[in-house]
């Protein structure tokens, strides 16, 4: 099945095209990113918080201040149709448990504390685990495993799948280090060192962000990361905000088998427009590999893994984003809003480093209350997750298309 994105852009476009409203704002704070509709951002039941005030906060002869607590999760489960897969076709797909999570927030005075564990079918992971302090009202920092600050934050997508840039690493990554946060009216930005990945061992494939990974051949890892974020907000009325961006990553690949130090690097440009209820995300990421692997091993491609697989990139290539989302507020009875979205990726490889790998999602979210329902169609050419062997992988004789169908209902609280 072949499907072109000027096509499958125009009918998106005309499913979103009727009516206006309020704004779609992103705010980016000196404490944790926000996004609207993102699920585990809304509004939570602070049963522990409203208790821990009305028995303590409210007494007048109270000398200390105590720690505001919010406590949170979500349950998943997810049904995927897959076009690739013969078996799950015959089945006519399959339906059942995808992720139990929980987190809690705490917050003392100008000391802040997050964390969120996640469980999944067939492993555990940590996603984020980090406490910090205010220095002043804009400016705070960070320690432990926080949001690696690359790119549009806090995600360079709309849908349940994310883009290509999730599977590459430079989407909702999560890395161990110390990170200085500073927010204005105009200005957020970040810098930030990373010692490693959330988890040490290399070889551990059960881990929700996307990491180099090792196993007997391939024996790269990733170590001692900068980062460097600015993003300029551009407010031209109450209806139209852009964040315009730019975002630089430098680090050392450590090779177990040679015991020697590569180099990687990865730059973007990224804007991210709000107008009235409509949002629109370009991004262009220009990144590089270079370890010092053994004879025999290619130095044209390293190896991630997440999600309890691991799998080939190339390591050098070219990576284009462009998202256009639209949200629906309904306020109904059985329905509060919806979103409707386009998000395409590319992930293009330099000359004689492999072939272009190509993802499109369509999909919408209906959200009521804490229930979220996602209904996206994904579709990919040469690429990881969609049928294809790898990312960017010189794979000429499998150019087809090929396409998964998948719903995914949780509940947030």
């Amino acid at each position: 099945m072949r499907w072109s994105l000027f096509k499958i852009f125009c009918f998106q476009l005309a499913l979103m095209w009727p009516g206006v409203g309020k704004i779609y704002a992103q705010i980016e704070s000196t404490h944790k990113d926000i996004q609207f509709y993102e699920p585990s951002n809304e509004v939570k039941t602070n049963f522990l918080k409203d208790l821990l005030k009305s028995k303590n906060q409210n007494k007048q002869d109270s000398l200390r201040q105590i720690p505001e607590l919010n406590l949170g999760g979500a349950l998943r489960l997810n049904y995927a149709y897959k076009d690739y897969d013969d078996e799950n076709k015959d089945r006519l797909g399959d339906f059942g448990f995808e992720m139990f999570r929980i987190d809690a927030d705490i917050t003392y005075k100008d000391i802040f504390f997050l964390v969120e564990f996640r469980w999944y079918t067939d492993f555990n992971a940590i996603r984020q685990g980090y406490f910090g302090y205010h220095v002043t009202d804009n400016t705070s920092f960070q320690i432990g495993i926080h949001q690696v600050p690359f790119g549009m934050l806090p995600y360079a997508s709309h849908s349940f799948w994310f883009n290509a840039t999730y599977y590459l690493g430079f989407e909702d990554d999560y890395d161990t280090g110390v990170k200085l946060i500073h927010d204005n009216e105009k200005w957020n930005l970040q810098a930030a060192f990373y010692k490693n990945p959330e988890y040490t061992d290399s070889e551990r494939y059960g881990r929700y962000s996307f990491d180099l990974v090792t196993d007997e051949v391939q024996t790269n890892e990733e170590i001692n990361q900068f980062n460097l974020r600015a993003v300029y907000k551009w407010r031209l009325n109450n209806h139209f905000l852009m964040n315009l961006g730019a975002s630089a990553e430098t680090g050392q690949i450590y090779n177990k088998t040679t015991e020697k130090k590569g180099n990687r690097r990865a730059f973007s440009f990224h804007s991210n427009m709000f107008y009235k209820k409509w949002n629109f995300q370009l991004q262009w990421i220009n990144y590089e590999f270079n370890p010092k692997n053994p004879e025999g091993i290619s130095e044209k491609t390293v190896q991630f893994g997440a999600f309890m697989f691991p799998f080939l990139v190339s390591s050098k290539a070219n990576v284009y984003s462009f998202n256009i989302a639209k949200q629906i507020d309904i306020k109904g009875k059985y329905l509060d809003n919806m979103k409707l979205y386009l998000d395409t990726s590319m992930v293009q490889p330099k000359r004689d480093f492999g072939s272009a790998s190509k993802q499109i999602v369509v999909g919408t979210t209906l959200i009521k209350r804490g229930l979220y329902a996602y209904f996206d169609y994904i579709f990919g050419q040469n690429m990881w997750f969609s049928g294809g062997p790898g990312i960017g992988l010189s794979h000429p004789e499998d150019q087809n298309w090929n396409s998964r169908l998948n719903i995914n209902l949780g509940y947030y609280f």
